[in-house]
């Protein structure tokens, strides 16, 4: 059975609840929706799509297999996490058109006041995770294994969290979405360069593209957003960071075994996302605040659906008796 509001599942409402909202900012704000070009196929964002379609893949087999529960379970992924990816780049594009103020300065003070947990972010960086070297991109390659293995890890050995891992996927994307809006800020870059010399290059040309989209409007997000479909900056919340806590839950909650892995991963993500610079130091419990209130919401709705379950058979049972 699948977690249902209505009559429609609740992975069908959030991807639709996403896309709407999409398009109502597109028409209030008179902001082009773009989609992605190949160029950008293999960059940060889009390629988060790549293990949701392994898993749909692997729903096809299982579904010939004969289990149609789980295979829909697999297959309704898919095209729910791409339409809500999708809407989710679009409106980070559009950040500085719904939202123009900008908090940098106000997070950069916390970081000036939080400053030795800043340093001991680099030197941990430097130190105890030198042996990951900075081209080896681990911040954004970790990121996508965790998707590959919690996915794929709860389909076929807890297919029954599998659902409410999806919808907790889902919405952790869609509140982030939002929380972008709320207080919106670049990263901390803009006032000193992080540890990772690669990184800072990609910093800078997702930066030449803000201001040229701050400074000529919408056409130029028309022009060139499908190039740059995964180059919205938003600093606050982190959701590499909420990624990360939100499927080390999953694994601390329904496999243990991933737990040693995945806390490794957790550090790493968190300590870097500071180190680079990507994030100021407020983002990070922020994205891991986002991460359990999407967590709680989806075994909240898991559990309404276990309930209405029940009830269902409790009543089926009592026409049978009558």
């Amino acid at each position: 059975m699948q977690l249902k509001i209505g009559k429609a599942p609740v992975e069908i409402v959030i991807a639709g609840a996403m896309l709407l909202t999409m398009l109502l900012f597109s028409a209030a704000f008179d902001l082009p929706i773009v989609y992605p070009t190949s160029s950008r196929a293999a960059e940060v964002g889009i390629h988060y799509i790549f293990p949701v379609l392994g898993v749909g893949l692997l729903g096809l087999v299982i579904a010939f297999a004969g289990d149609r529960e789980v295979a829909t379970k697999f297959l309704l992924a898919t095209p729910c996490y791409v339409v809500v990816l999708f809407a989710h780049f679009n409106i980070k594009l559009w950040i500085p058109h719904i939202n123009s103020v900008s908090y940098d300065s106000l997070y950069w003070q916390t970081d000036v006041w939080a400053a030795p947990l800043i340093f001991w972010c680099i030197e941990m960086r430097k130190s105890i995770l030198w042996l990951i070297p900075f081209e080896a991109n681990f911040y954004m390659i970790s990121f996508v294994v965790l998707f590959y293995c919690s996915f794929l890890y709860h389909a076929i050995k807890t297919p029954g969290q599998f659902g409410k891992l999806m919808v907790a996927v889902l919405l952790l994307q869609s509140l982030g979405t939002f929380a972008y809006l709320i207080a919106p800020a670049v990263g901390p870059f803009i006032f000193e360069t992080g540890i990772n010399p690669m990184v800072t290059t990609g910093q800078h040309a997702m930066l030449d593209f803000h201001r040229g989209s701050v400074n000529h409007g919408p056409d130029w997000i028309a022009q060139h957003g499908g190039a740059q479909f995964t180059a919205g900056l938003a600093a606050m919340p982190s959701l590499h960071s909420a990624g990360a806590f939100l499927f080390f839950l999953f694994a601390w909650q329904h496999g243990k075994i991933l737990a040693p892995l995945y806390s490794l991963i957790l550090l790493f993500i968190l300590v870097t996302a500071v180190a680079s610079r990507w994030h100021y130091l407020i983002d990070v419990p922020a994205g891991v605040a986002l991460a359990w209130v999407a967590y709680r919401l989806a075994d909240y709705l898991t559990q309404r659906k276990d309930i209405s379950e029940d009830a269902d058979r409790v009543i089926e049972g009592q026409a049978v008796l009558t």
